[in-house]
């Protein structure tokens, strides 16, 4: 015997390759792999397509002599194998009564071998070839084969068949079918189908034409509301000059009642020097008078010496005393009624002056606090727009993304929410507008109210 041929009965067949296994472990599809039909898929990999080969038993031995030849001067050697399935069974298992039947053909290498040696492989050949324990024995009917060819490290070709009962190969087909239905199943629900995702694609893409479209739009009406919001600041701008201006007039009706103040000190002052003078006259007429008792008793005493004269002279100076004192007494009369007459009317035009300032200033101060409230009311009104405009930003930036079929009722959502703070952004513009139109009215009311005021007091100093 050769020693290829000892190694190759020492190698034990290889075993039946399972279409189960085969059809359970396919090749991962691509993420949208073209659709293949169940012959092309079969026919793609070489191990089911050698599985599948089964000859007849008729066909088989036409098909052995001729894969016996290859140069018409080989020889080759068969041994036939015998399995039967039932010899490592798990308890409870169902039982298949499927016999396999093993052929290995072995073609000799092409260097010469002498006949005496192939005589020898012939009659130790003639011995049964046991299995398993089995001896070999003819083959069953209604068995299909299948032939694999191989070639070994040691430069020899081999031909093994294996052999199914027609049931189990039906059993193996329907299950591959029912797993390549499965997979068909699995596949459609992950990946889906080429052309609903195109008609999606071209969906998803109109959708992002339109919503560029829109976000053109609100860049636009964005530049608008930014160009009201420079005319805005101009507007404020404008009434802060006027409130300083305000304040300006404000320090110069002040110092207008510091000048009154000090007219009517400047009056007080020259009502004391007439009293003064009114004072200083009494006393004047006291001591005439006290001069007159003294001259009566001097012309008492010198009644007897120089009655006559002194009579006389007596009687013209007290007729000059009483006229002197008479004109003094009327002069002063008249001085102090003068004085009383205009003190008076400068206690008028100073009472009048004084209410008239402070119901100009409880005025000033209704004005000034309802334009500081009508500012504190622009203040949070541009605030409340300013943080409208940064939702409406944020919503604007939220709907500028990609969206999905899932975001669509957001996608709505957030156009509702930016319309109505649109709205509202609108509104506020017009309560601040008519604000400032109030704003306005006031502060020209002021205005009107200080020149008047101004040309009262000039009349009234005048």
């Amino acid at each position: 015997m050769r020693p290829d041929e000892s190694s190759q009965r020492a190698r034990a067949p290889p075993p039946a390759p399972s279409l189960r296994a085969s059809a359970l472990t396919p090749a991962p599809p691509p993420p949208r792999p073209p659709r293949r039909s169940r012959r092309s898929y079969w026919a793609a990999s070489p191990p089911r397509r050698a599985g599948l080969r089964a000859y007849s038993a008729r066909e088989q031995r036409s098909a052995e002599p001729a894969a016996g030849r290859p140069c018409g001067m080989l020889r080759s050697t068969s041994t036939v194998t015998l399995l039967s399935g039932g010899g490592a069974r798990a308890p409870g298992a169902p039982s298949r009564r499927a016999n396999v039947c093993r052929l290995r053909l072995t073609v000799p290498p092409e260097n010469p071998v002498s006949e005496q040696s192939e005589k020898k492989i012939e009659r130790k050949e003639q011995y049964p070839d046991l299995s398993n324990g089995e001896p070999a024995r003819k083959l069953p009917q209604g068995v299909v084969y299948g032939v694999v060819r191989r070639s070994d490290q040691n430069q020899q070709k081999e031909m093994v068949v294996y052999g199914w009962s027609t049931n189990q190969l039906k059993e193996e087909m329907n299950y591959i079918k029912d797993v390549r239905a499965t997979l068909e199943k699995v596949r459609k629900r992950m990946y889906g189908d080429y052309d609903e995702m195109r008609r999606k694609i071209r969906q998803l893409t109109q959708e992002l034409s339109v919503s560029q479209a829109q976000q053109d739009y609100l860049e636009n009406h964005i530049q608008t509301q930014s160009s009201a919001l420079d005319s805005f600041n101009a507007m404020n701008s404008a009434l802060a000059s006027d409130s300083i201006d305000l304040q300006k007039t404000l320090v110069d009706v002040t110092l207008e009642n510091s000048d009154i103040k000090d007219q009517i000190r400047n009056l007080q002052q020259t009502y004391e020097a007439s009293m003064d003078k009114l004072r200083e006259k009494q006393r004047q007429l006291e001591v005439a008078q006290v001069e007159n008792k003294l001259l009566r008793m001097k012309v008492e005493s010198s009644q007897e010496a120089n009655a006559e004269v002194m009579r006389e002279m007596t009687k013209k100076l007290y007729s000059q005393y009483e006229e002197k004192l008479h004109e003094e007494q009327q002069k002063h009369n008249a001085e102090k009624e003068a004085l009383l007459e205009e003190t008076n009317s400068f206690l008028k035009a100073i009472e009048e002056a004084n209410k008239k300032m402070l119901a100009a200033e409880i005025s000033l101060e209704e004005k000034d606090q309802r334009i500081g409230e009508l500012d504190r009311l622009i203040e949070r009104m541009e605030k409340e727009r300013h943080q409208l405009q940064l939702q409406l930003l944020e919503h604007e930036t939220e709907m500028s993304g990609e969206i999905t079929d899932s975001d669509k009722e957001r996608y709505q959502q957030l156009e509702e929410a930016s319309a109505s703070l649109r709205e509202r952004i609108r509104h506020l513009d017009d309560m601040v507008h008519c604000q400032q139109k109030k704003v306005k009215q006031m502060v020209e009311e002021i205005m009107s109210h200080e020149l008047f005021s101004r040309f009262s007091l000039r009349l009234v100093g005048r």
